[in-house]
């Protein structure tokens, strides 16, 4: 296979053969992804805060 066929290919398939989401839903999804991924973060913070808070507790018996 030559590198020249194989770089065009690669080009044909990228611009013409696959199907690229529309920029509002990109934007959609990227807004969504963002929300849950800070959404996770705080939570597992406080679940964190807990389990420490609570290790402390129990040996501190």
């Amino acid at each position: 296979m030559k590198r020249e066929n194989f770089f065009l290919e690669i080009y044909d398939e990228l611009f013409y053969c696959m199907t690229w989401p529309k920029w509002v839903d990109l934007q959609i999804t990227t807004l969504i992804v963002s929300f849950f991924s800070m959404f996770l973060s705080i939570f597992l913070y406080g679940v964190d805060g807990f389990f420490i808070f609570f290790i402390k507790k129990l040996f501190s018996l």
